[in-house]
């Protein structure tokens, strides 16, 4: 546990955003309702999850949009609201370690599929275009095959949705090849060391993801080199 809270406190020490820690759920909130609070809220998942796997710590979470409240009381917060409910009931429904944008959150930014491109994904973008997004591009993608709980254990459900890239912050296109790769690693590990297959189950289906991803980034960061060496 004592592992767990200092690599939060590091993570969030000097973002903009609140948060606060209850046993093992870390509450995250900013207050402003334009598109930017989701890039920031993500960006903090972004880094936390990059973080917490570094320590062989895996993190499921959910954001959402909604009316909450967040008050103080000594050493004691106390959060609650439709908000905090949509983000639990939609962390409860994932079936993989990852942090997913609720339907609530993907509706606050109707171009959310716009400002995430990356080369591939239908238009002619490059990887100039892609540095000039950032940080979206960088924290947020598109994920069709969100896994959820079903009924039936040998029919899994799959969300079309998004998810948050683990990152550590830094806005750069190897950097982010890094952080994924950093990520499938420690995932790797962490699959190696899993108790039951479901559990490892788990951890393949999010390294099935990051894989794709690692592979989009890979050729980006490659383009802008041989731009630079040419």
């Amino acid at each position: 546990m004592g592992r767990y809270l200092e690599c939060v406190r590091d993570t969030m020490q000097g973002q903009a955003i609140d948060y606060v820690v209850f046993s093992d759920s870390i509450v995250l909130n900013a207050k402003v309702d334009n598109p930017e609070p989701l890039v920031a809220v993500a960006g903090a998942c972004s880094r936390l999850l990059g973080a917490l796997l570094n320590e062989g710590i895996a993190l499921r979470g959910a954001i959402a949009f909604g009316g909450f409240v967040r008050e103080s009381f000594g050493e004691s917060v106390f959060v609650a609201g439709r908000a905090v409910i949509d983000a639990y009931r939609y962390e409860k429904l994932q079936n993989w370690i990852g942090v997913m944008i609720a339907p609530s959150a993907v509706a606050r930014v109707p171009d959310l599929r716009d400002r995430c491109r990356l080369p591939g994904d239908g238009v002619a973008v490059s990887f100039k275009d892609v540095e000039a997004m950032f940080p979206w591009p960088a924290i947020i993608r598109p994920c069709h095959a969100i896994p959820f709980h079903g009924s039936n254990p040998f029919e899994p459900s799959e969300f079309d949705g998004f998810a948050v890239v683990p990152t550590n912050g830094a806005l750069e296109l190897a950097a982010v090849r890094d952080s994924i790769k950093a990520a499938m690693d420690r995932l790797a590990w962490l699959r190696t060391i899993a108790p039951t297959p479901d559990s490892q189950l788990k951890y393949q289906r999010t390294l099935n993801w990051l894989n794709q991803l690692h592979s989009r980034w890979h050729d980006l960061a490659f383009a802008k080199g041989q731009a630079a060496g040419g």
